[in-house]
């Protein structure tokens, strides 16, 4: 059972107090370090952090915890380096929580490592912004409720310190993939770098003690916000200027996500920016980039590229003029550039495709957004043997075939009197679209009155699609 008060948060005295302590308050000072050794213990628990947390009923106010219960977790975040203030987080399998206390340097009681538990009982439930904290309980002024941290009285009844050495090792997600689930969980998030416009600049303003954002984001363009406080002892070091990984703790302000490094080693950018190539990738197949994509957008690995023979023809124009259709031994695939390109039908290209996005466009599977400068002409002139099947097989392997060359043999086309819009290939085992847009430069070739070879690209718009290269495609 919880009691339940709807809060204000005082902005007068309450805020006047914290802004006279915090001069003097969060200014570190050197104590002894944590215990390394055994001098913890383990009591029993009987709930999860996302149990406790699900009980949260009073958005903006205040919810007394009634019931005894006990949770247990590992510190994830604590004190030391500034960036958090009277605050850690503990994090268990379930889901975390920020615990605020009254007091601070609680790296030295609760450094990241140290499993603790608490008797919750009497304790409070509260939210800053949406994000769900654990409070000692709360204080009226002018009629107003405010929030107080867990005392020293509450911490010698309430916390036990478990044993030191347990780190958790954070979970790696995409910066997609962030979700209600992960806050106050320590994470890692792979393939990002500092927008432009923050690298190289101070995590925070020290000066002032300001807390500021910087923004990173992967290759697809989806950003995330970092925090750092102008009290962080990292505050006045610079933001990295490569690609790589940064690992923290998720909160979030109302809907809006945010990441909080404990220390700059959560940091690891030494890699090539977005659009620049490291010049170490690793070759892979294309069927192996196809197999990454389970239903919905993911991202590629970082250092992966890819090599085939261009299969569609520019010139033809019967294709966006930012695609290519790629094929290699094993399969193939749409490559869409960032601008417009001049690779032609038999060119051979090398595509840095690192921590590109993987997606689906009306249902046809594309390597997107790839910067143009990643794509080398290796050689021309090449060709790609065009598989011999008939309709019934395109149709039964279609999704293996898509974005590869096949040949149709004695197949009649019908449907209009030239071959602009979507005709239909029938060579007796059944039928097949045929679509050419109205700019190829075929597209006004008349329609065959009798039965032809069709080679063409199997391709897909929401339907299946074959897609002719040029007027040569067809033979009598």
């Amino acid at each position: 059972m919880f009691f339940t008060k709807n809060k204000t948060r005082n902005s007068g005295l309450v805020l006047a107090f914290f802004l006279a302590i915090a001069f003097t308050a969060c200014v570190k000072t050197e104590f002894d370090q944590p215990p390394t050794g055994g001098d913890g213990k383990d009591i029993p628990t009987n709930t999860t952090i996302a149990e406790l947390k699900s009980l949260r009923e009073t958005s903006g106010g205040f919810d007394r915890i009634a019931d005894d219960l006990v949770i247990g977790g590992v510190v994830t975040m604590d004190d030391r380096t500034g960036n958090y203030y009277k605050t850690i987080v503990i994090q268990d399998s379930t889901g975390g929580i920020e615990i605020k206390f009254s007091n601070g340097y609680l790296y030295n009681r609760y450094p990241v490592g140290r499993k603790i538990y608490i008797r919750c009982q009497g304790l409070y439930l509260t939210d800053y912004n949406g994000l769900i904290q654990m409070i000692g309980g709360t204080v009226e002024e002018n009629g107003q409720l405010s929030d107080i941290g867990i005392t020293e009285n509450q911490e010698r009844e309430k916390i036990v310190r478990g044993f030191l050495g347990q780190a958790l090792t954070p979970r790696t997600v995409n910066i997609t993939q962030l979700n209600p689930s992960l806050v106050s969980t320590l994470i890692t998030i792979d393939g990002v770098q500092f927008a432009k416009a923050d690298t190289a600049k101070t995590w925070a303003d020290a000066p002032s003690q300001t807390s500021l954002n910087r923004t990173v984001e992967n290759c697809g363009g989806i950003q995330l916000l970092v925090r750092s406080s102008g009290f962080a002892d990292f505050a006045i070091q610079k933001t990295p200027v490569g690609k790589g990984s940064i690992t923290g703790v998720l909160g979030v302000y109302g809907t809006t996500y945010q990441l909080y490094i404990r220390d700059t080693s959560d940091v690891s950018m030494p890699g090539a920016r977005c659009g620049a190539s490291s010049g170490t990738e690793t070759l892979v197949d294309i069927s192996g980039i196809r197999a990454l994509f389970a239903g919905a957008t993911t991202y590629i690995p970082s250092d992966r590229k890819i090599k085939g023979i261009v299969i569609s023809d520019r010139v033809g124009n019967n294709l966006n003029n930012k695609n290519i259709y790629l094929q290699d031994g094993t399969a193939g695939i749409v490559v869409r550039f960032d601008a417009t390109h001049s690779f032609n039908l038999g060119d051979e290209v090398e595509i840095s495709i690192s921590d590109a996005e993987l997606s689906e466009y009306n249902k046809l599977m594309q390597v997107n957004n790839v910067p143009l400068p990643n794509a080398v002409k290796k050689s021309a002139g090449n060709t790609i043997t065009p598989r011999i099947a008939t309709v019934a097989e395109i149709n039964a392997n279609f999704n293996a075939w898509e974005s590869t060359l096949v040949k149709i043999v004695n197949v009649s086309i019908t449907g209009g009197a030239t071959l602009s819009g979507t005709r239909t290939l029938n060579d007796g085992s059944g039928t097949f679209p045929l679509y050419t847009s109205a700019s190829a430069t075929f597209s006004g070739v008349a329609t065959p009155v009798t039965p032809v070879s069709v080679t063409g690209i199997v391709s897909d718009f929401n339907a299946k699609q074959l897609l002719m290269r040029n007027a040569a495609d067809i033979q009598q």
